[in-house]
């Protein structure tokens, strides 16, 4: 009997081939050892489908050649850094940066404005 593919076997294709075997020696040898995820194991997961460039996909693939993980991994560590840095709370300097900028630009606007009253 050849070796079963079970990519592109249907549900009942894949069931019938279960019920029929008398060796799961096919399954294990299409089995690979995933690395273990940064994600411990207790963490609820819940599967999200995006759309992504093909030449993304492609550069994330070679990420997780080099890094011996899964796609997802790398995925998931990319969005993981995103959200943290995304929400980190904004420093007291970085604050007090921004009020400056914006009573600068203020103080630009009003003048503009009382010399355009002129």
């Amino acid at each position: 009997m050849s070796e079963p593919d079970f990519d592109r076997m249907t549900k009942d294709e894949v069931v019938a081939w279960f019920q029929q075997t008398d060796s799961l020696a096919p399954v294990i040898r299409s089995m690979t050892a995933t690395p273990a995820s940064g994600t411990a194991p207790e963490t609820p997961m819940v599967l999200v489908s995006t759309r992504l460039p093909v030449e993304l996909v492609k550069h994330l693939d070679r990420l997780a050649e080099q890094a011996a993980s899964r796609r997802s991994d790398v995925i998931r560590e990319a969005l993981t850094s995103y959200v943290t840095v995304r929400s980190e709370p904004v420093s007291h300097d970085e604050a007090e940066h921004a009020l400056d900028v914006l009573r600068r630009i203020v103080t630009a606007r009003t003048t503009e404005g009382c010399a355009d009253a002129a």
